[in-house]
């Protein structure tokens, strides 16, 4: 079996106008890349279809090690508190090569 590495994963859904905040946000802080995926579904705040151009919500996925969590999440909390609609979690993975995330 291969030797995996823990890091942890962001994933922040939430609105396309805010991908080039995510964006320099997580390179403010040093993480070394990002995915992003258009995204369609429902929850607290309704049905978003994903048909429209304006106002598409994004999954944006960010691995870093533990050391880098909390200034990324301090960021994400400060565009929340300005009244951004966020959605975060953090989860626990494995990686094969953690020099790429460092």
């Amino acid at each position: 079996m291969h030797r995996l590495h823990a890091e942890k994963m962001i994933t922040v859904i939430t609105s396309d106008v805010l991908e080039n905040r995510l964006i320099q946000a997580v390179k403010k802080r040093g993480a070394t890349g990002y995915t992003i995926f258009r995204a369609h579904g429902a929850g607290t705040s309704g049905e978003q279809s994903g048909m429209l151009d304006v106002d598409t919500n994004i999954v944006f996925q960010v691995v870093v090690p533990l050391s880098k969590v909390g200034a990324l999440l301090d960021a994400l909390e400060e565009l929340g508190r300005k009244g951004h609609h966020l959605r975060v979690m953090v989860a626990d993975v494995g990686v094969l090569w953690p020099e790429k995330f460092e």
